[in-house]
């Protein structure tokens, strides 16, 4: 495996603590299920249809979530959807939630410098400006099935969670580590000091994805669809890697090559 130099653990970085506040309104059967298992989120309010409300009152009975059915209140699907959007798929489930928890940069990077020297960190996965909501819960989904639970967002320029990130992410969101940060240049070269590879995503990459089973500790960054890897994130990447794909497809959609280049890494 290859490894980077000696690890500097009086490296540090400070920024002050953020907090969510307000309610979302979620939807979808599995994803409220999840909600109501996971319980990192306050409740408070679960909207239900006349043709579900028998499932969710099994649903609650099943799981020992009894003490929650005073906030379940009967809704029709107009309401449900004046809610949550009228092109969401919610099967007659609603709730009215806390965002999940977000984590700062320093809180990270406190996490990571607490683990002993040769034990392994865990794989990172940072989304460079990635925009549409379907591909953020697509790719959540697929980086939690592959054990990658800790999934890194700018600040900037980063959808907020909302009702399709989490039914796309098909409730896998609420076993994910997010964390919120300013400026990922700044966060790389942090990262490098404690031994891990910055990996890079780019069709212009020379590394193919089967390569990246050679390297232990390894940060990927994936792009947009359109932009891909921002220029300056990208000169600061390690190695640049590509999937080898067919010569009338110019390039994957970001939650597709996600996945594949997960799953590789999996395979380790």
């Amino acid at each position: 495996m290859k490894n980077k130099k000696p690890i500097d653990r009086n490296q540090r970085n400070h920024i002050p603590q953020g907090s969510n506040l307000g309610g979302i309104w979620l939807c979808g059967k599995h994803p409220i299920f999840t909600i109501l298992l996971k319980k990192r989120r306050k409740v408070f309010e679960i909207l239900v249809t006349i043709n579900s409300i028998l499932e969710l009152e099994t649903f609650l009975q099943k799981n020992s979530l009894l003490h929650l059915k005073p906030l379940v209140k009967m809704a029709d699907n107009n309401k449900i959807e004046s809610l949550v959007g009228r092109n969401q798929v919610h099967q007659g489930f609603a709730a009215n939630c806390s965002p999940l928890p977000t984590r700062t940069q320093n809180d990270l990077l406190t996490e990571l410098y607490a683990i002993e020297e040769g034990e392994k960190l865990p794989t990172l996965l940072l989304l460079d400006q990635i925009s549409d909501p379907h591909n953020v819960g697509a790719i959540i989904r697929s980086a939690i099935g592959f054990g990658v639970t800790k999934i890194i967002f700018l600040e900037h320029n980063s959808p907020k969670e909302n009702a399709t990130i989490v039914k796309a992410s098909a409730g896998t969101i609420e076993s994910a580590d997010l964390i919120v940060v300013t400026n990922f240049s700044n966060l790389m070269e942090k990262l490098k000091k404690i031994g891990y590879w910055c990996i890079g995503l780019a069709g212009e990459g020379k590394a193919s994805i089967q390569s990246l089973r050679e390297y232990k500790n390894i940060a990927l960054i994936v792009g947009s669809e359109g932009d891909g890897i921002r220029d300056l994130v990208k000169k600061n990447c390690d190695v640049l890697a590509k999937i080898d794909i067919g010569k009338d497809v110019e390039s994957l959609n970001a939650s597709v090559a996600a996945a594949i280049t997960l799953y590789e890494l999996a395979r380790k």
